[in-house]
Order: structure tokens, then C-alpha cells, then sequence
């Protein structure tokens, strides 16, 4: 979910439960101070509102705040949960304002882009076309087995993953 380095946030929040943290950019939801009126979520372009109908408040990805600031976790596993878990390695998380880093040095080597930047609200997260496809076509190899059997459930094995990557290229 977009956080924004011009959101314009007070202008469909009424109480300011809405807020852009100064030390990161990250956009974040009081709960104590949102009424649930739902404005916000009018107000966002991205959709990346959501109403809790058990809190009557409004959510929103806080980019997992609690885990890429915790000094407790090993390094790797400082970035948001999805980062982490995304089994296909499409999210990347880091620091766009350091043109060193990993994340902003992939920004520029894929042309990443803001989504609808028509809006001007200059989102500081960059969304990457997509990498090029692997040709469907191709063989998959078939690695030595020393027996019939187990050259079989290699065959299978293969095949399956094929599948896998078919269906989440699509």
C-alpha cells in the first residue's frame, strides 16, 4: 500500500487520524483518533483503505512498523511480512533514498514507476514492470537418476514445478 510524500491527508480526515510519520514517510492510522467516518478511504486514490467493521476504524498496510525496526530480529528479516513471505521473490523493500541502495539500484535498472502519477501525490513506494517471461516452451531438465523409479518421480517433480511457474507467470 502507497505511503505518500504529499498525500494531501488532512483533506479527507476530518480528525487527523491520518498521519505521515516525518522519520520514515510511512503513512499510518490512529486508531484512537479515527471516528470511522470512512473519508480517508474516499480520499485514497491507491484503495489501500479498509474499514474494521469490529473497531470501527480504518486499517491500512503499516509496511509491518514493528518489524523493520526491531534490533532484535536478524537483518534479513527486518522488511514487511510480505517482503518476507513472497514465494516468488516480487516484492523488494529498502531504502529509496539512498541511490546506493539494493532496492533504489533495482528501481533504476528496471525503470520502476509510481502508480498514477497523475494525481501528484508522489508515492515513495515505485512499482516495477514486469521481468521477462521464461519461455514456456522450453525443455525442463532432466537430471541423471540412478534408477527407473527415481527417474520417474524426478519426471514428476518436474513437471509439477513447470505447472507451479505456468500458473504464476500468468
Amino acid at each position: 500500500m502507497p505511503a505518500l510524500r504529499d498525500a494531501g491527508l488532512r483533506h479527507g480526515v476530518p480528525t487527523g487520524a491520518s498521519y505521515k510519520r516525518a522519520s520514515d514517510g510511512i503513512v499510518l492510522v490512529n486508531p484512537d483518533t479515527c471516528i470511522g467516518c470512512k473519508l480517508c478511504s474516499w480520499a485514497c486514490p491507491y484503495g489501500a483503505r479498509e474499514y474494521d467493521y469490529v473497531d470501527g476504524t480504518m486499517k491500512k498496510c503499516t509496511l509491518c512498523v514493528d518489524r523493520i525496526y526491531n534490533e532484535t530480529m536478524p537483518p534479513e528479516d527486518r522488511v514487511p511480512a510480505c517482503v518476507r513471505a513472497c514465494p516468488t521473490g516480487a516484492r523488494h523493500f529498502g531504502d529509496l533514498g539512498d541511490p546506493q541502495s539494493a532496492v533504489s539500484q533495482l528501481v533504476r535498472e528496471r525503470e520502476g514507476f509510481d502508480l498514477l502519477p497523475e494525481m501528484g501525490f508522489r508515492p515513495v513506494n515505485k512499482y516495477l514492470p514486469p521481468r521477462p517471461r521464461r519461455d514456456r516452451n522450453a525443455e525442463v531438465p532432466m537430471t541423471a537418476a540412478p534408477s527407473q523409479a527415481a527417474s520417474n518421480l524426478q519426471s514428476h517433480v518436474d513437471r509439477f514445478f513447470a505447472w507451479v511457474d505456468k500458473a504464476l507467470s500468468r
